[in-house]
């Protein structure tokens, strides 16, 4: 079981890098670099206004890459931040209207590619997809924990 296993997790492991570098290939081709493509990313997937905590959160990137993308963005004019009331510090990312722009000329495209490959793959297919993709996370998680890897915070 164990070959099986590290099987498994090779060919786990080459996938998540397929994954990243197709995602690096399309932020290259819009002439992005990778965290300002995905800040582009949340903001116009988002719905709703979006913080520098909330981008630090999902997007699993280091806080001053993270904050070196969004300053970026700000001098290009692509996005504001603005202070939100009560919340101290935290700031709130929009996109501008030359943000927008670029997001729909962009990362929207991207979006729309991303909705019909999980058409294509149908919902009972998703669904057991997500399923068991949260049974491995939850699954090496705890083995994480035992081991001192990661903290229970995830």
């Amino acid at each position: 079981m164990d070959l099986m296993a590290n099987e498994y997790l090779r060919q786990m492991a080459v996938q998540e890098k397929h994954f990243d570098a197709m995602y690096r290939e399309a932020g290259a081709k819009f002439g992005l670099p990778d965290c300002s493509m995905w800040v582009l990313y949340f903001l116009i997937s988002s719905g709703e206004p979006v913080s520098q905590q909330d981008l630090i959160e999902k997007m699993m990137f280091p806080k001053q890459t993270i904050n070196s993308s969004v300053m970026k963005l700000a001098k290009d004019e692509l996005v504001k931040l603005f202070t939100t009331p009560g919340m101290g510090n935290r700031k709130t990312i929009e996109l501008t209207e030359t943000g927008m722009d670029l997001a729909n000329t962009t990362v929207r495209r991207l979006l729309k590619a991303e909705l019909r490959a999980v058409k294509n793959m149908g919902t009972k297919r998703t669904e057991q997809f997500i399923k068991l993709y949260s049974e491995l996370f939850s699954a090496m998680q705890e083995e994480f924990i035992k081991e001192g890897l990661c903290d229970e915070s995830r």
